[in-house]
């Protein structure tokens, strides 16, 4: 068994270790580019930025192309999550409609009848319709179940978006690639972005 003051001390510890880390400098990786310094580098600059704006042109039709591809696929994942929503819901409302009217022979005494059991009350000698568990119930506790949600055909399209379009064209490291072949530099750096030191 820990002792008292050994406990005050383990406490402290842990207090000020949590204390570090909440408040530790944040660090983010940057990248810095340097232009070359020859001046006859501008044209093939230049060429870079137009490798890299016919790249995003590219990548933003392949973009364009893939949301018409995935429409009719939105549509056919909403109708099944309709139809799945249906069959939930109906068996939803079965289960609480089942357990309403359980929930009201139980309350109130009226399901078992008499005759139930040898004591004439469904099945207790002191109450009506199942086990006894106190004055005036005679289940125990029950957590209403949450009703199923209804399908969105909205989500069902951004989801596909998301797996199926939402892809790196790369045309970062294209443009990388052809300023550092000009004579460019890119220099990585590690900044201070929160709780920074003075």
């Amino acid at each position: 068994m820990i002792s008292i003051p050994r406990a005050i001390i383990l406490t402290i510890l842990i207090s000020g270790l949590s204390g570090c880390v909440m408040f530790a400098p944040r660090y983010q990786i940057m990248h810095r580019y340097e232009p070359p310094t020859d001046p006859a580098s501008g044209i093939c600059l230049e060429k870079c930025t137009q490798k890299l704006e016919a790249c995003q042109q590219r990548c933003t039709s392949v973009y364009q192309s893939c949301l018409k591809r995935i429409e009719p696929l939105a549509d056919e994942r909403y109708n099944k999550a309709v139809q799945r929503y249906e069959n939930e819901l109906s068996s939803y409302r079965q289960r609480m409609n089942s357990r309403f009217l359980g929930w009201g022979r139980a309350g109130l005494g009226w399901g078992g009848g008499w005759g139930g059991s040898p004591w004439g009350w469904g099945g207790s000698p002191w109450g009506w319709g199942g086990p006894y568990y106190g004055l005036g119930y005679s289940y125990p506790f029950y957590y209403q179940p949450a009703p199923p949600i209804m399908p969105d055909r909205n989500r069902e399209f951004d989801r596909l978006r998301y797996e199926q379009c939402e892809l790196e064209c790369g045309c970062q490291s294209v443009q990388d690639a052809c300023f550092l072949s000009c004579g460019g530099r890119k220099i990585v750096e590690e900044r201070c972005i929160a709780n920074c030191p003075k």
